[in-house]
C-alpha cells in the first residue's frame, strides 16, 4: 500500500481527457478512501497546434510528451491517457501499469439530428469529416466518390461544425467511446461493424502510465488493470510496433475473444482473434491479415499473436503501402517555394 496520502494525476485539459481521468480518480478513491487524487491538468503539443495536421509536427508523442515530463519531474505520480494516443515504444523509465476495462472500440457515423442515410448511399457529393487517415482511407474504399474533409477540435467543437447551418459536412466519423464517455450516445447515427471499418490500435481503452520503478503506485493501480482489455490491446500494439506505425499511418485492427462459457461467469481469455489492415490513403491498395491463437491469459502470447499478424501483413505488401504513404506525406509537407509549407488535411487522429 502506498505511503503517500496525496497522489496527483496528470491529464490533458480536454473535456474528454478529464472525463476519462475522473473515471480513474473515482475508482482509486473508492479503493483508497484515506487518500486524495488531485488532477494536474496540462496542455500538450497536440492540444496547442490546432491549425495544422499533427503529422506535420514530426512526432508520435504529441499528446503525451508534456505529461511524461511532469511525471519524470514527480509533479504527478500517474498519467491517464486514451491508449490510442500512447506510442507503442514507451519512454524508458515508464510503463503502462494498468489498462482499464475497454469501452466499445467501434467507429461510428454521426449525422445532424433527425438526419439518416444508409452507408451504401454515400457517394459523390457527400463530404465526410474526419481527422484520421485510417478512417479516411477506409471510408474512401467503402464509399467510392465521397470527399473527405479534415475536422479538428474537441468533441463539442466538431459536433458544432457538423450542426452549423453552413456546414460542409454530410457526417462525421468518430469513436463511439468518446461520445459515450461524454454522454453523447444519442448522436450516434450508425455503428461501423468490423466488416466495414477496423478501429485504431487501443481505441476505447484508458491507459494508466507511471514510473516503472514506482512500486507503490504500480501496486495502487493494479486492481484497475483489466486482463481481457490488456490482452487485446497488447496484441494490437504489437502489430503497430512491428510495422513502425503511429497515428499518422492508416492501420486498422479488430480483436475479440472466441466465445466460451466460463462456469464462474468471468470473461474468456483463452482464445484471441486478431484482424488488421494497412491501407493506402485513397483506399485503393490494402493489405489484410488475421489469425487466432490460444493465449490463455498470457500477455506474452498476445504480443506474439500481434507479431504473427504483422508478419503476414508485411508478406502481403504492407511495407510497400506504408512506404508510399510516408512518401506522399513527405511530399505534401515539402516547401512550395512561396515561403509556406503545403499541408495535407486529414492526417491526424
Amino acid at each position: 500500500m502506498s505511503t503517500r496520502d496525496t497522489i496527483p494525476i496528470g491529464t490533458r485539459k480536454s473535456v474528454l481527457a478529464i472525463a476519462q481521468t475522473v473515471q480513474v480518480q473515482s475508482a482509486l478513491e473508492k479503493l483508497n478512501p484515506t487518500k486524495t487524487f488531485p488532477l494536474l491538468k496540462m496542455s500538450t503539443t497536440g492540444d496547442n497546434i490546432q491549425g495544422q495536421p499533427l503529422s506535420s509536427i514530426g512526432t508520435t508523442a504529441v499528446f503525451t510528451r508534456e505529461l511524461e515530463t511532469a511525471l519524470e519531474n514527480k509533479e504527478c505520480h500517474l498519467l491517464v491517457h486514451s491508449l490510442k494516443d500512447v506510442p507503442t515504444q514507451i519512454k524508458p523509465g515508464f510503463v503502462i501499469g494498468a489498462m482499464m476495462k475497454r469501452e466499445e472500440p467501434n467507429d461510428v457515423i454521426v449525422m445532424r439530428p433527425g438526419e439518416f442515410k444508409e452507408l451504401k448511399d454515400f457517394g459523390v457529393g457527400d463530404v465526410i469529416g474526419t481527422s484520421s487517415v485510417r478512417r479516411a482511407s477506409q471510408i474512401r474504399r467503402l464509399c467510392p466518390g465521397v470527399s473527405v474533409k479534415d475536422v479538428r477540435g474537441n468533441l463539442n467543437t466538431r459536433l458544432a461544425k457538423l450542426d452549423a447551418p453552413d456546414s460542409p459536412y454530410t457526417c462525421l466519423l468518430l469513436a463511439a467511446a468518446g461520445l459515450q464517455r461524454l454522454n453523447f450516445d444519442d448522436r450516434i447515427t450508425t455503428k461501423l461493424l468490423p466488416n466495414m471499418m477496423l478501429h485504431a490500435v487501443g481505441q476505447g481503452s484508458i491507459g494508466i502510465e507511471c514510473r516503472s520503478d514506482d512500486t507503490e503506485i504500480l501496486e495502487l493501480i493494479k486492481p484497475l488493470d483489466h486482463l481481457p482489455t490488456r490482452l487485446r490491446c497488447e496484441a494490437e500494439r504489437s502489430v503497430m510496433r512491428i510495422l513502425e506505425g503511429g497515428c499518422s499511418v492508416p492501420i486498422g485492427v479488430w480483436t475479440e475473444f472466441v466465445p466460451k462459457s466460463n462456469a464462474d461467469g468471468s470473461e474468456n481469455v483463452d482464445t484471441l482473434h486478431l484482424k488488421a489492415l494497412v491501407s493506402s490513403l485513397d483506399g485503393a491498395e490494402i493489405a489484410e491479415a488475421e489469425a487466432t491463437a490460444e493465449v490463455n491469459g498470457s500477455v506474452e502470447l498476445a504480443v506474439e499473436l500481434g507479431r504473427t499478424v504483422a508478419t503476414q501483413l508485411l508478406e502481403r505488401g504492407a511495407d510497400k503501402i506504408l512506404e508510399k504513404v510516408l512518401k506522399d506525406r513527405h511530399e505534401s509537407l515539402a516547401p512550395t517555394g512561396t515561403g509556406e509549407e503545403k499541408t495535407t488535411k486529414g492526417w491526424d487522429v
